[in-house]
This record gives C-alpha cells, sequence and structure tokens, in this order.
C-alpha cells in the first residue's frame, strides 16, 4: 500500500469513545487532532470528508454507524486515497468485524492507512499485517457468541420459555412463575376499565389513590399503565425477535398462565391505535423552533428548549443534569428571539466575510458554553453537545447588500441550517429589564469561526 502523495484528498473518521475507554477525547478534539496529522503528512481532507459517530450505540452490536457507512462508500467510490481512523486499538477490540472490513478495502482500493489517538500504526504493512489477523480472529470469536446467543433465544421461543433477566413483571412472580394473586387482579381491573373506556391518566390515578404499589414499590404512571396494555405477556403470548407482528413471527405462546384473555388483549391493541389515532387528527399543529440545539442557559449551562404556554412560546431551561435544583426558570420568548438572532445573522451576511464560508473550517461543532456541569456518569462534562456541522448549509447563500432580501425569501429549514452553521450557541442571562421587555443585553452570540469570540 503506497503512502499518500502531496495533496492526496483524504478521509477523516472520528467516534465517540468507548465506555470504558480512559481517555474519553471529544468528537471535536478528535476532528482537530486529525486534521493536524493530515496537515504533517500532506493530506487534503475537505469538510464533506470528516465522518463521525456521536452517539455511544454505535459500540452495540447491529447498531447503525452512519459515519463508518459513510466512510466506507467514500472510499469504495474513489473520494479518498487516505484515511485517517481514531484510535484503531479500541476499533479493533470493540468492533473486530469493522476493521477487518476498513483493511481488506483499503488494501483492494490502493488507500493508505493512518491511525491517531493510540499507539497502533496503520500505516506501517506489518503492523496492518498483525492487526488483520487479530481483528478476524476477534470477529470469528464474536460471530460464534452472537450464532449460540441466537440459538439459544430460538430454542426458549419455541419452547415457551420466557425472557431471562429484567425486573420482575408486574403481576408474576420472578420468572413468570406464578401470577400473584393481588397483582393479577389489579391487571385485569386495568383492562376492563380501560376498555370501558377510562383514560390512562385516570386509570393510574387512582392506583396510586388507592395506594396500589407498582412491581418495583414506586407509583404509578401512565407510561406503565399503557406497558400493561401493550404486553403480550399478560395473555400468555411471548415476544420473539423484539416484535410482537404475528405476520413477522413475532409472537410464540408461552408456557406460563395468563392473566388476561388473548380477545381482551387484542382489544386493547385496537382501543389504543383508535385513540392514537383521534389524538393526533385533534392535536395542533406542532410550534417550530428556529434556534433548537442553539439555545443555552447561562445559568445552568445546558440547553433550553422550545416550550409552548397557551399561545406564547418561548425557549425554558431543561436543567436536568445541572447541579442546580430542578428549579430554574430561565426563559426567553421565541420570537423575539429568533427575530434577533436572525437580524444578527443578516448582519454577518451583509458584511460578507470570506471566513464565514471558510471550506476547512471543522465540521464537528461543540454547541453552547464550554465546561459544562458533569452528568450522572461524567460523560457530558467533556463531550457537551456536539454536532456535524451541514457543510453546505452556506451554499449559494447571498452575501453583500443583496443578503435582507435573500434571507427573507429562505425556508425556515434552510435559515435554521444557516443559524447552525453560523453561531455554535446562543446564550442568555438573567433579566435585567422590566416585565413585557424584551431585553438584548442578556443574549450572547457564539460565533462558529471564532467559539471564543461573543458577539453582543
Amino acid at each position: 500500500m503506497a503512502g499518500p502523495r502531496r495533496g492526496e484528498r483524504g478521509a477523516l473518521y472520528c467516534c465517540v469513545p468507548h465506555r470504558t475507554d480512559a481517555d474519553q477525547l471529544p468528537v471535536d478534539a478528535q476532528e482537530r487532532q486529525g486534521r493536524a496529522l493530515a496537515a504533517s503528512l500532506w493530506i487534503t481532507v475537505r469538510p464533506e470528508s470528516v465522518f463521525a459517530d456521536r452517539q455511544r450505540a454505535v459500540w452495540q452490536p447491529e447498531t447503525d454507524r452512519t459515519g463508518w457507512t459513510n466512510l466506507l462508500a467514500a472510499i469504495r467510490a474513489g473520494r479518498a486515497r487516505a484515511a485517517l481512523v481514531f484510535r484503531p486499538s479500541t476499533l479493533i477490540r470493540h468492533r473486530p468485524a469493522d476493521a477487518v472490513e476498513l483493511l481488506l478495502l483499503a488494501e483492494e482500493r490502493r488507500v493508505a492507512l493512518h491511525g491517531f489517538g493510540d499507539d497502533v500504526d496503520l500505516s506501517d504493512p506489518g503492523v496492518r499485517s498483525a492487526v488483520l489477523d487479530r481483528a478476524r480472529q476477534s470477529s470469528q470469536t464474536a460471530s460464534a457468541l452472537s450464532e449460540a446467543a441466537r440459538a439459544a433465544h430460538e430454542v426458549a421461543a419455541a419452547t415457551g420459555r420466557p425472557h431471562g433477566g429484567g425486573r420482575r413483571a408486574y403481576g408474576y412472580e420472578l420468572g413468570m412463575r406464578a401470577l400473584i394473586p393481588e397483582e393479577s387482579r389489579v391487571v385485569r381491573e386495568v383492562y376492563a376499565r380501560y376498555l370501558n373506556g377510562e383514560s390512562l391518566r385516570a386509570i393510574a390515578w387512582d392506583l396510586n389513590a388507592r395506594g396500589v404499589p407498582t412491581s418495583t414499590g414506586s407509583t404509578w404512571t401512565t407510561t406503565g399503565v399503557d406497558r400493561i396494555l401493550l404486553a403480550p405477556r399478560y395473555c400468555g403470548l411471548r415476544v420473539f425477535r423484539g416484535s410482537v407482528d404475528r405476520e413477522e413471527g413475532g409472537l410464540r405462546p408461552g408456557r406460563w398462565e395468563a392473566c388476561v384473555d388473548i380477545g381482551d388483549w387484542r382489544r386493547a391493541q385496537k382501543e389504543r391505535a383508535g385513540r392514537a389515532a383521534a389524538n393526533s387528527a385533534g392535536r395542533r399543529q406542532r410550534a417550530r423552533y428556529l434556534l433548537t440545539g442553539l439555545v443555552m442557559c447561562g445559568r445552568c449551562h445546558v440547553h433550553m428548549v422550545g416550550s409552548i404556554v397557551g399561545e406564547y412560546r418561548m425557549y425554558a431551561c431543561a436543567s436536568l443534569n445541572s447541579p442546580l435544583p430542578r428549579t430554574c426558570t430561565m426563559h426567553i420568548a421565541a420570537a423575539s428571539l429568533e427575530d434577533f438572532v436572525c437580524e444578527a445573522a443578516v448582519g454577518l451576511l451583509l458584511d460578507g466575510n470570506d471566513s464565514m464560508i471558510d471550506p476547512d473550517r471543522p465540521v464537528s461543532v461543540r454547541r453552547g458554553p464550554a465546561g459544562p456541569p458533569a452528568g450522572r456518569d461524567g460523560f457530558r462534562a467533556g463531550h457537551g453537545q456536539i454536532d456535524l456541522r451541514d457543510v453546505h448549509a452556506l451554499d449559494g447563500v447571498v452575501t453583500g447588500p443583496k443578503a435582507p432580501a435573500a434571507w427573507r425569501r429562505l425556508p425556515e429549514e434552510r435559515r435554521a441550517a444557516v443559524l447552525r452553521a453560523l453561531f455554535t450557541a446562543v446564550e442568555i442571562g438573567p433579566k435585567t429589564t422590566a416585565r413585557g421587555v424584551f431585553d438584548t443585553s442578556r443574549i450572547t452570540l457564539v460565533q462558529s469561526r471564532d467559539p471564543g469570540i461573543s458577539m453582543p
């Protein structure tokens, strides 16, 4: 495999770290590290050739890996003659089949490989050969274990045995061994009342008022009641391969005693579908929020989400992971804020600054203030909200004197994409003016081209 020539087109792959990794380097920092390596190797990495997977689920089997899939597609299409991959050792350990596919594809297409973030030197032919052998062995072992587990699931489904693990199903002893009389009576009551027209909320409220606990000893919610109505286990059926659709082979007879009649369970499903359709038809059109994902609470350092009270649209603090009590009342009028941010965006477009549309700007953008408070596992502190910038968001956007008129003609979806390209955050501070007066001094706009510079 030949090394890259000066100015060779390259692709860069970044991935959220595995939970077990000691170094939890965020995706945006990975991109900067990879670009530095590419520059030292005289490899050109364009924004459209930066691929990233930002969700932790990427390390789970059979999960969609959009960034990885697009990287392989770029190599197959000849759009990349070199590929830089973050932390190959983690890839080999947790996704060996992907490592094998990349190594074989790179050999077939004569694409130069480079790893960064660890000491696995993919540019060394001897290292690549050893890595390929190791990844193949790991992949075969994982495949054998997966096949054995799949076979065991099929046998369990064919013989009607319940699913293993998880918490105890309400109404049954652990492992679905026998019905618990007092709980099974509650299950039958839930079905009867729901089929007689009562709402999930009314049923949950009544059970809580009577002091009836759930299987975990907590209070009932509408979701908990709905789970009982949805679960086929209560009519003696077992879910197979995650589906309750008989056409897909999703249901099997179970070996445990049914709590309700199968006809009642089917009527409950029909009733649920009917109510959902009626609610959907009667629901008013969902309010749209142009700045979704951009607005941050300056007090809690978490996102503010679109909310509506009556006809009043606003962005309100959603401080679920804040160390502060969950009583933050920070909010701001949505319409006025959106107008203000759009006016600022048009001002940038009027200036027609070329750096605003720099094609080599980073693709991985960390939204919001730097260093937000740590979440439950500390992951949020280092990663925050990482988004991939739409590299084509500013293509064809009019700058200069005609920018205001052109902005008014842009569809709302395109405006949102442009705003996300121009700004990394819209930070909202405490209100300092009288009620009813829109206070622009509490707004700080952080521009994408320089996350360290805020614009009043």
